[in-house]
Order: C-alpha cells, then sequence, then structure tokens
C-alpha cells in the first residue's frame, strides 16, 4: 500500500497509521468495513481494538484505510435529532397507556404464575424479585 501523504508533514489524517497526530475525536472513514463514515468519541480505542482483535491479515488495510474528515460536523446529525424529537415524544405518548395496561395484565399473570409454581415447589426460593442462593461455604 502506498501513502499519498506528504511524509515531511505531521500525520494529521490518518490514524490507523504511523505517527497519527490528528484529531482524536470527530468523524473519521472506515473505522468498520461496513460503514463508509462515522463519529468517533476515541479513535484510538478502535485502532487498539483492530490491532488487537481483527484477523491479522485484515489489520494493515483496515489500519491504512483510516482516515479523519475534518469538513464534517455535528449540524447534519443535530437537524435529523431536532426533527425526531417531535416523533418520538408522539411515539412515547401513545405507547405509555399500552405499556401500562400490559403491566397491569402481566402483574395478575404474575400472581397466578406464582400461586402455581408455590402448589409445586413449596420451599421456592423467589423472593418476589429473583431466585435467593444460600452463602458459600
Amino acid at each position: 500500500m502506498t501513502s499519498s501523504r506528504n511524509t515531511d508533514l505531521p500525520n494529521e489524517l490518518f490514524p490507523g497509521r504511523p505517527d497519527y497526530v490528528g484529531p482524536t475525536k470527530g468523524y473519521f472513514a472506515l473505522l468498520h468495513h461496513e460503514v463508509l463514515f462515522e463519529k468517533s468519541h476515541d479513535v484510538t480505542e478502535r485502532v487498539a481494538y483492530v490491532k488487537r482483535d481483527k484477523l491479522k491479515h485484515e489489520v494493515p488495510i483496515r489500519l491504512h484505510n483510516m482516515l479523519y474528515l475534518p469538513f464534517m460536523t455535528d449540524a447534519l446529525y443535530a437537524d435529523y435529532q431536532a426533527k425526531l424529537a417531535p416523533l418520538d415524544a408522539d411515539y412515547e405518548a401513545k405507547r405509555a397507556p399500552l405499556y401500562a395496561d400490559y403491566q397491569a395484565k402481566r402483574a395478575t399473570l404474575d400472581a397466578y404464575i406464582l400461586a402455581f409454581i408455590r402448589q409445586h415447589i413449596p420451599d421456592c426460593a423467589w423472593n418476589g424479585k429473583e431466585l435467593v442462593f444460600p452463602e458459600a461455604k
């Protein structure tokens, strides 16, 4: 693999290559093989993960192709979030009564099931939330 980068300049674009001095947060291309670009909170974590956990024959290609995208901003995502917020609020408002109804019916079912269990396992170790285990000796 060849580099189109002038090696007299500091490496501010290629986090997977030696002597990277660019940002560790921001948008990066090709951190994962199936994603063109994404936001990273710490690209050094991804580089370390690739070196440590990816197939050895994949590591050089993965590292060579990682690229910092200095022109990316959060504006696109912020716009998406702003437009999504009212949809999420509407969804939650419509979901709340449905979930409350489910919880009420589930409580009735839970009581029935617990009675059935206690009929067949009188010394059941269920305390109302979880199985209770004796302390290890």
